[in-house]
């Protein structure tokens, strides 16, 4: 049915919306029952009038005005409040898209999109996304391409392997578009909501996400998140790895990074593919470039980096800590803390970065639809 065909605007947004390289959630064939709800919760009925005309890919407020039949100076005020209130995306406020995944999670780490999801948003999340198991299809392509990478933290390489700089989260720091912008972690934001969160002594739901570039402005534009200097995002970055957070951030080596997540075993909508998750995923986000080598003469058997490894790829034998490589993600989180430095993460290519959004996005719309 193609959208000139359906007159209902809730169903053309969400019919363009299958046109993201991951889709929508699906159940039988069809739109999740859960996922209309969802949408219907985030976009008014005046919203989903304007926004039935977006697209998925940019487009200028000129064309746009064109399509909703009102002058430019009315188009742009009807597309800055929606912008405003997290249901709609703009690029420098001069072009404005619908997004999918995008809204996954900016209603829980954004207060004004989260006024209208609420505890109802978080029941809708959990049914189509772990219930019906769109995880799947958010974390990697059906043919096993991961949208996310992790990024193991330099304190944990051994020094004599080769650190590039697109693949250890300080020199991503360094590189990356600025502003860097701190805020609330969406995923530990939709488990503290649901009343299911296992952290709550752990890891911090405050200042514990990273936005970049003009996704960090997008917030700081709009009075929220906190945009922090270099040097201190140096210092969130090594205080959350000490707790034992594992950093990961899109698949590509360019250098306009929109997140960078901090991520646990028990919330991440990423890690719980291996580490929760019913049906594992084995590519719910690509491992590192690294994997954890012990230094049997160093270790001492204290059991802390089995302890603190989110992916239980660590055990103590003989009073040795042993790696299993096949579990290893190579995110350092092991090593950081290590009081011996008996445990590093060495370097060992197994996992394909790609250059560039588009190559990455290309590969995932193209598996996910071979069968289709």
């Amino acid at each position: 049915m193609s959208s000139i065909e359906i007159k209902d605007p809730y169903e053309i947004i969400l019919q363009k919306m299958r046109k993201y390289p991951n889709d929508i959630p699906i159940v039988d064939g069809e739109i999740s029952q859960a996922f209309r709800e969802y949408i219907k919760l985030l976009f008014t009925p005046e919203e989903a009038e304007i926004a039935q005309y977006l697209d998925i890919r940019p487009l200028s407020t000129r064309e746009i005005s064109k399509r909703i039949g009102k002058t430019r100076k009315e188009t742009k005020k009807i597309l800055a409040e929606m912008t405003d209130k997290g249901v709609i995306q703009d690029i420098g406020g001069y072009s404005y898209f619908l997004t999918m995944a995008h809204l996954l999670n900016i209603g829980f780490k954004y207060s004004k999109a989260l006024e209208r999801l609420g505890k109802k948003g978080a029941e809708l999340y959990l049914q189509f996304f772990i219930k019906e198991k769109y995880y799947k299809r958010y974390e990697s392509s059906d043919a096993g391409t991961s949208l996310m990478r992790v990024i193991p933290i330099g304190q944990s390489i051994d020094s004599q392997s080769q650190i590039l700089n697109v693949e250890e989260i300080h020199k991503i720091m360094d590189e990356c578009q600025k502003p860097i912008v701190i805020t609330d972690c969406p995923c530990r934001n939709r488990t503290e909501i649901l009343e299911i969160r296992e952290c709550k002594d752990k890891f911090p739901i405050k200042e514990s996400c990273f936005q970049l570039g003009i996704f960090g402005k997008y917030f700081l534009d709009r009075g929220e998140g906190r945009e922090l200097t270099i040097e201190e995002a140096h210092e969130v970055v090594d205080k959350l790895s000490k707790l034992g957070l594992v950093f990961t951030t899109e698949n590509v080596k360019q250098h306009n990074h929109q997140v960078i997540c901090c991520c646990c075993s028990c919330c991440c909508s990423l890690l719980r593919g291996m580490t929760r998750f019913e049906e594992k995923n084995e590519n719910c986000i690509s491992k590192s470039n690294y994997i954890s080598i012990v230094d049997e003469d160093l270790c001492k058997g204290c059991e802390l980096c089995s302890k603190r490894c989110p992916f239980n790829a660590i055990t103590i034998e003989n009073k040795k800590a042993s790696v299993d490589i096949e579990k290893c993600f190579g995110c350092g989180v092991c090593g950081v803390t290590c009081p011996n430095g008996a445990i590093r993460l060495h370097r060992k290519e197994r996992s394909h970065i790609f250059e560039n959004f588009l190559q990455l996005m290309d590969r995932i719309y193209k598996e996910n639809r071979v069968s289709t």
